[in-house]
């Protein structure tokens, strides 16, 4: 149960719980979102760009959901939900939490676009893989409701939450970092298509984690004002 204030800030009453509760089903949704880009990358591993596109449609399919879910929970806020010193902060936190479904959307249309031969992605790919890089964005994200769940019932844990999701962004910043590498360590045997394709793919990547990281940031803000 919602507590019946936000620290010393004001009343929390049925709307502030309701747009607190569409908050996590946005974040649910995002998370859906994110992980159904482990089929693209299933596909680009296995060179069939058949499979690549269809999941990069679901992967768009998904976001759209999660704009949905965004949009309800905006009407929501918009309609007076939480005290004014809080409601801008909550609207970032809306904002940030859609973008992280953007950017996945981004990053599967990004590697959908253009066939990359199987030889170029598994040579570049083979130690470390893209794959890696989701499953950090989805343990964050898993991270990131918990934290949400806890802003206003326990604000202090929420805070330790948002740490530990920027933990989970600086070891996927490691493996983007080993992953930019390879690609240009390989220059010589691609063409100059599939290398851009290769890097803009692994840095929206890196932009889903930096959007994760980025709300749980916000998430922070939030928790001070409700008395941390």
């Amino acid at each position: 149960m919602w507590p019946r204030r936000i620290g010393r800030l004001n009343f929390f009453g049925k709307r502030e719980a309701l747009a607190i509760e569409t908050i996590i089903k946005e974040v649910r949704t995002v998370t859906e979102t994110v992980r159904s880009m482990e089929g693209v990358i299933k596909g680009a591993s296995a060179g069939d760009w058949t499979v690549v596109e269809a999941e990069s449609e679901k992967v768009s399919r998904n976001e759209e959901k999660a704009d949905l879910v965004h949009r309800e929970g905006m009407v929501i806020i918009s309609e007076g939900a939480f005290f004014a010193g809080i409601r801008e902060d909550i609207l970032n936190l809306m904002e940030t939490i859609d973008n992280i479904a953007d950017y996945s959307k981004d990053a599967s249309r990004v590697i959908a676009q253009f066939p990359v031969r199987p030889s170029d992605y598994n040579a570049v790919f083979s130690a470390d893989d893209p794959m890696s890089l989701v499953k950090k964005a989805e343990d964050a994200m898993y991270i990131l409701e918990t934290c949400i769940k806890q802003l206003f019932s326990n604000p202090k844990e929420s805070v330790k939450l948002a740490m530990d999701v920027e933990r989970k962004e600086e070891e996927g910043d490691e493996i983007k970092a080993r992953l930019i590498k390879k690609i240009f360590q390989n220059k010589s045997s691609m063409d100059v298509l599939t290398l851009l394709e290769l890097k803009d793919f692994i840095l929206w990547l890196d932009n889903v984690l930096d959007a994760i990281e980025a709300a749980s940031d916000i998430a922070i803000i939030i928790a001070a004002k409700s008395g941390v």
